[in-house]
């Protein structure tokens, strides 16, 4: 064999291993050409060695069957990214009987520090503001100012100087006599030291 030939077929060589390295490389980057890797067997879960009780347990509930007599309510508040994101309610007026989470959209249908009150029924406010998308505790204090009833959050803003998206936080708060949702007053801070 000639030296020329076996130049020519270590270049074809060559040509074919650079091809094949471009081409995995490309896969790579993509995301395809690579197999799943299977889920590694689950271990067999070993029977109790004690049979389990008969009697009932003496352990509380997870939820209490009444709120607590003093001191903030917590709401869980439903969202899309699965966070837990709850609401202490602090009611000084007494006026409140139930709060419950309302179902958000996607996105943002206010904007932020904003507050979107409307009526579901005389005595029942559907209240909707913006939070980030992570874990979080809202304060929310329900107070009277010049005998208009004043809801007050307080919760973490965006970033400054950044276009952060926020998401949805909804609440539907019933009190124990009608209220229109044109006279309630808002704010939403990022402290309580902040003034509004």
């Amino acid at each position: 064999m000639s030296s020329s030939t076996s130049r020519t077929i270590v270049a074809l060589l060559a040509g074919v291993v650079l091809a094949a390295v471009v081409a995995l490389a490309a896969n790579a980057a993509f995301g395809r050409g690579t197999p799943p890797t299977p889920e590694p067997s689950k271990p067999p879960v070993a029977a109790p060695s004690t049979p389990p009780s008969e009697e009932p347990s003496e352990q509380p509930s997870a939820q209490p069957s009444e709120p607590p007599a003093d001191g903030p309510t917590k709401i869980a508040l439903e969202n899309l990214t699965g966070h837990d994101v709850w609401v202490e309610l602090d009611d000084e007026t007494g006026s409140v009987v139930d709060a419950q989470s309302g179902t958000p959209g996607d996105g943002m249908s206010v904007r932020w520090f904003d507050v979107k009150v409307e009526n579901i029924d005389a005595d029942t406010l559907r209240v909707v503001w913006v939070g980030l998308a992570r874990n979080e505790v809202i304060s929310l204090g329900v107070s009277t100012v010049d005998s208009k009833l004043r809801l007050r959050f307080v919760q973490d803003g965006p970033p400054a100087y950044s276009d952060a998206m926020g998401l949805d936080r909804i609440l539907e708060l019933t009190f124990d006599q009608p209220v229109r949702a044109e006279d309630v007053l808002t704010s939403v801070q990022e402290s309580l030291d902040t003034q509004d």
